[in-house]
């Protein structure tokens, strides 16, 4: 098994964080990489029955249309190579940094861009965008 689901007892919401080491410690956690995701998504919404977000980078923006109870998608640094899949959203997005191209092909999208290395503050908007949608 190469992800790993950690359930919180009052969370609130799946959050799926692929290929991303960032820590969000009031929600049930499932951390994959992209080829393991399709299995991780499934071994974790088979265990918890929450609204589920993804975290990564363009591949959560890509994959988002396959997810069922699917509320949000946040994007570190999304390329111009997710404009395609990001105009098909129908969940929100948060872009934190990455193009602005993409943003703009969101039907909801806000974009923040950070200083090289805050990763303590892209938890917390993060956290708090999984927290106002879930």
């Amino acid at each position: 098994m190469r992800y790993k689901l950690k359930v919180r007892r009052a969370g609130r919401a799946l959050v799926m964080l692929i290929g991303t080491d960032i820590a969000l410690e009031e929600f049930a956690v499932c951390r994959c990489e992209q080829r393991d995701f399709q299995k991780a998504l499934r071994y974790a919404q088979s265990r918890v029955a929450l609204p589920t977000f993804l975290i990564g980078g363009d591949f959560a923006i890509m994959a988002a249309e396959y997810v069922l109870d699917l509320r949000g998608v946040v994007a570190f640094d999304a390329t111009d190579a997710a404009i395609s899949a990001a105009s098909r959203l129908q969940v929100p997005l948060l872009m934190i940094g990455g193009s602005a191209r993409v943003a703009a092909a969101a039907n909801d999208a806000s974009r923040i861009v950070m200083s090289d290395g805050d990763l303590t503050l892209a938890e917390e908007v993060a956290a708090r965008f999984v927290g106002a949608y879930s």
